[in-house]
């Protein structure tokens, strides 16, 4: 019989199921993914629960049908995006579509929140909840708007949860994924919150640490999925949390950047911030170390968008970007889909200016790059501030991070060093650091045996100018827009 010696860790993110099993050491012994559909219609942005549970069987299937590395895992590690809303009742089944993070259809839900509770840091223990895109306003959005399928929930989770669910048969989550609905400090619920947007305290799963036991998978999940019955798998966190883990911010303070279709920039430090605002602290008690960070909305997702645009596929458009050779080049305010940390303003939209006749469409791919660049490093800036914790170096991986076309233009930019890791699946990996430490007992010692260190690349005294000089103009071209 063979050793069970490999962790699955899994990461349910927006357009894809991705799973790697990883050893002791932390080498990657095989990874697969498996694409998720997305419906789009103006705010509405949604998924559809049941494809992430054919999503873990054709996963499963496709190892089987190469190494079978799933006869030999020891544990299960889970991530997902957050924050999102899967409505199931008791017996596991989705009563409505999952509203995902991108959505922001419940501007009056949030509104009515942030009316109704202003500072919402002494109800649920942190900061900015109240954004449409935050599970109380979905929730509440639900409530009002599909009666039926509020009235047939028994649970509201998040799309790990709603793996973890159908492994185990528990109804499980952790306080950050939860936040909004329960105090991330005390993992008590939020009745105040709850009883205004009309649920019942009894639909807020179970709360546990992220690198606790949710359970061990049953025989109904060995016979759906072809997963070994018995084995453990680990409560989870967010897919943002899980890449902090990875690349180390749990370990040490640390500034960090995780690329994607949006991008999670921060800084963990060792004493919580006394200021949050305009950011999301992750306490302790959620996480060894506190956090404050911001996810942006369009990193990855600003570059899809102008691929389309200019008829090219996405790596073309950074080849092109990359070998622009201009002295300046137009400001990209990256908010066609409104923005995120730290503006929080949904109904703004982004923009080229300072267009010039010579711009030529290496100019633009360029100018889309920076801008991207430029509204990870407002974030990085104000982490850094407010937790009154300057880095030597930001640590960058995701998928812009692991792509050797982008380095010039994060150096020409960010106005630090980088500690570049080259880890595509770094949210799976922080996944199945969790699984290891579920066993371990110890996220310290795991932490340390499977993440990945990375090489140091440093700017230039030229680039560091040309980068405050750019970024300034992109902050001008911002505070005109605002001011709008």
């Amino acid at each position: 019989m063979a050793t069970r010696d490999v962790i699955l860790g899994l990461d349910l993110g927006t357009s894809s199921l991705k799973g790697i099993f990883i050893n002791a050491t932390g080498e990657i012994l095989d990874k697969y993914q498996v694409a998720i559909s997305l419906h789009r219609e103006g705010e509405v942005v949604e998924q559809d629960a049941r494809e992430y549970l054919s999503a873990l069987a054709q996963l499963i299937d496709l190892d089987k049908r190469n190494r079978s590395w799933i006869s030999q895992i020891k544990g299960i590690g889970l991530s997902g995006h957050t924050p999102s809303l899967v409505a199931i009742d008791e017996e596991g089944l989705p009563t409505a579509p999952v509203m995902i993070w991108q959505d922001n259809r419940a501007i009056a839900e949030a509104r009515e929140l942030e009316d109704r509770f202003g500072d919402p840091r002494e109800i649920v223990g942190t900061s900015l909840p109240w954004s449409p895109s935050a599970t109380a306003a979905k929730a509440f959005w639900l409530r009002r708007n599909r009666p039926d399928s509020a009235a047939k929930t028994r649970w509201l989770l998040q799309p790990k949860d709603f793996l973890g669910f159908h492994l185990t048969g528990s109804a499980i989550s952790d306080p950050w994924s939860t936040k909004g609905l329960c105090n991330v400090r005390t993992k008590s619920n939020a009745l105040p919150v709850l009883e205004f947007i009309q649920w019942s305290s009894q639909v807020v799963p179970e709360l546990r640490d992220g690198f606790t036991s949710r359970g061990i998978t049953t025989s109904a999940a060995a016979t759906r999925f072809g997963i070994p019955e018995g084995i453990s798998v680990s409560v989870g966190w967010s897919d943002a949390m899980c890449g902090m883990l990875a690349l180390g911010a749990f370990a040490q303070p640390a500034s960090f950047i995780i690329t994607g279709t949006s991008a999670i920039v921060g800084t963990s430090s060792a004493t919580e911030p006394a200021e949050d605002q305009p950011l999301y602290v992750i306490p302790r008690g959620s996480a060894p170390y506190p956090v404050l960070f911001g996810p942006t909305q369009m990193s990855g997702g600003s570059i899809s968008w102008a691929a389309k645009l200019f008829g090219i596929s996405e790596s073309n458009l950074v080849i092109r970007g990359a070998s622009d050779q201009s002295d300046r080049v137009p400001i990209y305010l990256p908010y066609i889909a409104g923005e995120r940390a730290p503006l929080w303003r949904n109904d703004i939209r982004g923009s080229f200016s300072d267009i010039s006749i010579s711009d030529g469409a290496s100019a633009f791919a360029r100018a889309t790059m920076e801008g991207i660049c430029f509204a990870e490093r407002q974030v990085l800036e104000l982490s850094q501030k407010l937790s009154n914790s300057p880095a030597a170096e930001i640590i960058l991986s995701g998928k812009a991070g692991n792509d050797p076309h982008w380095l010039a233009t994060r150096l020409r930019t960010m106005g630090q060093s980088l500690r570049i890791v080259n880890d595509l699946e770094i949210t799976c990996r922080g996944s199945a650091i969790l699984a290891d430490a579920m066993l371990t007992g110890d996220i310290a010692t795991s932490t340390h045996a499977l993440m990945v260190s990375g090489s140091v690349h440093h700017p230039s005294p030229a680039e560091i100018v040309y980068g405050e000089r750019t970024y300034n103009r992109f902050i001008e071209k911002q505070r005109s827009l605002l001011a709008e």
